[in-house]
């Protein structure tokens, strides 16, 4: 009888995505997507690091994010450095959807509560090609900033075929708009859920962010695959 062995028995797949941040058409930063893939008996389990450097109209900010999420849930933390300025923001879903927040900055640490009506998506979202799918909800809905903690509030569209040029290459994908008193934001992601570019108004301005490259298609990892005793022994990639 034949035995599947995971190799290293957790990380399925790893894979990273380079962004550059414009803003009135001018190159004013990158942003660095990481997403890991950890193979549960529960499902898919999806670790995301994200580090955005952009100079913005409020000064230089670095952000550095983290997140997990998976079909019980999402959090993150988010630690953004503007100027000499540090703030942090925590959230974490609950399974009734609604989302527990903590922020702290120099004026202190503030929590709230925020149900599922109040909370859609966050921008974390955008990043993970397995929660992209929220995008397809249309109507009224509300964007929780990670960087920031903010809420956005706006109608969300029904997605359309869009074009992205990424790495000099027309790439197909989906777009969704967001209406709202803050501004219209936009997001057209791929197939298989990953962002291709995005345009969303925070820190003082309206930033544009592209793919530098294309994404590139998972790698499910290797499976040992182990005969009953005294047989052989061999690899399979998926």
């Amino acid at each position: 009888m034949l035995l599947l062995l995971w190799s290293a028995l957790a990380w399925a797949d790893e894979t990273t995505m380079t962004y550059d941040l414009l803003l009135g058409g001018k190159d004013v930063g990158d942003r660095t997507v990481s997403v890991r893939y950890l193979a549960r008996d529960d499902g898919e389990r999806r670790v995301l690091s994200v580090v955005t450097t952009v100079d913005s109209p409020v000064g230089v900010a670095k952000c550095r994010q983290s997140g997990q999420s998976s079909s019980r849930g999402a959090s993150f933390t988010t630690s953004l450095q503007l100027g000499e300025a540090v703030s942090e923001v925590q959230g974490i879903e609950a399974p009734s959807g609604a989302w527990q927040l903590v922020r702290a900055d120099a004026e202190g640490v503030h929590e709230a509560t925020l149900t599922r009506a109040q909370v859609h998506l966050t921008t974390m979202d955008l990043f993970d090609p397995g929660r992209t799918r929220l995008l397809l909800d249309a109507g009224p809905v509300g964007l929780l900033l990670a960087e920031t903690g903010a809420l956005v509030e706006g109608e969300l569209s029904v997605g359309e075929p869009a074009t992205v040029k990424v790495g000099g290459k027309a790439l197909g994908g989906t777009r969704y708009r967001l209406r709202s008193a803050e501004g219209d934001a936009e997001f057209v992601v791929d197939a298989d859920g990953v962002l291709l570019s995005s345009e969303l108004t925070f820190l003082g301005g309206t930033f544009r962010t592209v793919a530098r490259t294309a994404p590139t298609p998972r790698n499910f990892g290797t499976i040992e695959v182990v005969d009953s005793p005294g047989g052989d022994t061999r690899e399979a990639d998926l």
